[in-house]
């Protein structure tokens, strides 16, 4: 054998070695990708974060129907980017003005809706909704 072929020999027996160490890595290495995140609703953040949640029962005889008024009196003077939307029976939102008269009923069932919806960040407009208009310690 001449001295070319043996360094044909050592540099294919080098490369073979190099996959098969590199294939051994990578399929005994496990699942390292980030796993998904499960989804949480807004209201389970909330609770996380120790936050009560007022409940969205229709009627006088809900057990935070002083906490709901109060909601009712400060939404007079809530900022434009704080209002919530009347949810009409097709779904349909129409924007809820201002005023200390607004129908608690509706305000409870813009917070039935989107408490139960996707929490994406705290930052979110839904979120800080949600905070202000249905828990108890409302920022």
């Amino acid at each position: 054998m001449g001295k070319l072929s043996l360094v044909y020999l050592a540099t294919g027996t080098a490369a073979v070695g190099s996959a098969g160490v590199g294939g051994y890595i990578y399929f005994t290495r496990g699942d390292t990708s980030p796993k998904e995140q499960k989804k949480r609703s807004i209201s389970e953040v909330l609770k996380e974060a120790k936050k009560t949640i007022l409940s969205t029962d229709a009627g006088s005889s809900n057990t935070h129907s002083a906490e709901w008024n109060k909601r009712k009196e400060a939404y007079a003077n809530a900022l434009d980017t704080e209002l919530i939307a009347d949810i009409g029976e097709s779904g349909q939102e129409t924007s809820i003005a201002k005023s200390s008269s607004v129908d608690v009923e509706k305000m409870k069932k813009w917070c039935k809706k989107y408490l139960d919806s996707d929490f994406s960040s705290a930052e979110d407009a839904v979120y800080k909704k949600a905070l202000k208009w249905c828990t108890k310690e409302a920022q």
